[in-house]
């Protein structure tokens, strides 16, 4: 079978070139939503001789997600990202045995066993950001939300705490795998929509301008994993520990080290920046609509803040749902087909790749209903969810290569999220319209922005951290 030659495409079409019409280096994902409106569920951008075909229906997604016929792809961003993280649970090879040793590994430490352990942490950094916010009248939601997100890794991940929340600030290594961080993100998903000769320089000076901070990065993380190696530092029961002590019960075997360096660089990167999105988004969302903030408020403090109340959170989980649904942090993911297959009535050969576009696919009204690109929290409520049996919803992958962290990152989620809207009123600052403006870089994440706080009555506010 060869690649159908009917597929639906955006032109014109450049003679040799192909699409170059039909992609956007700043926004593509959005871009692509767009061009699905025009072209319909399945269509096709040609760049020279790759030819890339896009799934942006509910039903066709949905589809790319039997495992029997289709398997994940290491292509676009996540690609970029193995050049930086290694082998880490995201961007190994399933191939790859030390990516089977990782997950069998890592699975007991995203149990919810493990989560109530981690939960301390969790809440420790959510009562030093609004420590750190009281007093003032107006936050960086973006720096806020980086800061919370890193700092959970690193106290429940390792069991340190970056200093972000502090008078005196991080330290400077911390400081430089910031800079590191945000610098690969950026070039990951820039240089996946340059054009063949053009990307290549680009990318070539952009990695030479971040090598040094990336080194440095590695290195501290290294630091890291050593001092916990000879007993220099005591962790508690946290990731870590659990990388190194924990042997594979299928090989007997333990991660190498420069493995464990790969998985703990890959939950800052991935970790942090997916979850940070998710708390931007809805807390976008929140500020516009001071009637839901107070639903939270009121569930919160109805159910309190302990592992429990936090996990029995409906009204806040759906919150998080829909900002997930209409904003995917990761807006795509790529599939390959197993054997050959028949897409829409396209057909698809064994082995060609396909992008679905999951920011387009969970905002499909055939399979989420006529108001599908509204954002409305009550469409997650069990009575309402009956009316989208076919509904799609995969922000966190699909299959034994979907997200370890996913119960992590909504407990962490609904925790910050209702001791924020419980301690302070959120307002936006500048006009806004009705949906976040987003940026792309590697993930889906909305364009800094700043809100204006003051402190919501009957709330208590912790203590300032000190350092």
């Amino acid at each position: 079978m060869k690649l159908d030659t009917r597929l639906p495409h955006p032109g014109p079409r450049v003679p040799i070139l192909g699409d170059v019409f039909g992609a956007d280096r700043d926004r593509p994902t959005q871009h692509e939503m767009a061009l699905a409106a025009e072209l319909g569920p399945i269509f096709e951008r040609k760049l020279l001789d790759t030819h890339l075909v896009l799934v942006a229906g509910g039903e066709l997604a949905g589809q790319c997600n039997d495992e029997d016929r289709w398997a994940r792809a290491l292509a676009g961003p996540t690609l970029k990202f193995r050049g930086i993280v290694g082998a880490g649970l995201f961007t190994a090879k399933t191939s790859d045995p030390l990516w089977g040793q990782a997950r069998r590994i890592l699975d007991p430490g995203f149990a919810q066993s493990a989560l109530r352990l981690y939960h301390a942490a969790m809440q420790s950094v959510a009562d030093d950001l609004i420590a750190h916010w009281d007093g003032r009248e107006r936050v960086d939601v973006h720096e806020a939300m980086t800061n919370a997100t890193l700092e959970v890794i690193a106290r429940a991940g390792f069991s340190r705490n970056l200093g972000l929340f502090t008078d005196g600030g991080a330290d400077p290594q911390v400081q430089t795998m910031l800079t590191a961080l945000d610098q690969v993100l950026s070039w990951a998903s820039e240089s996946s929509n340059d054009l063949p000769v053009v990307g290549q320089v680009r990318g070539f000076l952009q990695q030479r301008a971040f090598a040094a901070n990336l080194a440095q990065t590695r290195a501290y993380i290294d630091a890291i994993v050593a001092d916990r190696v000879s007993g220099a530092e005591v962790g508690g029961d946290d990731l870590l520990g659990l990388m190194l002590d924990t042997v594979d019960p299928e090989t007997g075997a333990k991660l190498p080290l420069d493995n464990v360096r790969d998985q703990v660089l890959t939950f800052l990167v991935a970790g942090h920046e997916t979850t940070a999105a998710l708390l931007e988004v809805t807390l976008w969302y929140l500020a516009a609509r001071p009637d839901l903030a107070q639903r939270v408020v009121d569930e919160g403090r109805s159910r309190g803040f302990d592992y429990s109340g936090v996990a029995g959170m409906r009204t806040t989980r759906n919150v998080l749902n829909e900002s997930l649904r209409l904003w995917p942090p990761v807006p795509g993911m790529f599939r390959v087909a197993r054997t050959d297959q028949q897409l829409g009535g396209y057909d698809i050969p064994a082995g060609h790749a396909v992008f679905v576009l999951t920011l387009a696919a969970q905002r499909d009204a055939q399979v989420w209903g006529p108001t599908a690109d509204r954002f409305d929290p009550d469409r997650w409520d069990a009575k309402a969810l009956r009316r989208y049996p076919d509904r799609y919803f995969t922000p966190f992958g699909t299959g034994p290569r979907s997200c370890i962290g996913r119960a992590f990152a909504m407990q962490e989620s609904a925790l910050l999220i209702s001791k924020i809207c419980d301690a302070f009123v959120l307002d936006h600052v500048d006009e806004v319209g009705d949906e976040p403006v987003m940026r792309e870089r590697g993930t889906l994440r909305p364009a800094p922005f700043s809100v204006a706080i003051a402190p919501r009555p009957g709330a208590s506010v912790p203590t300032p951290p000190t350092g």
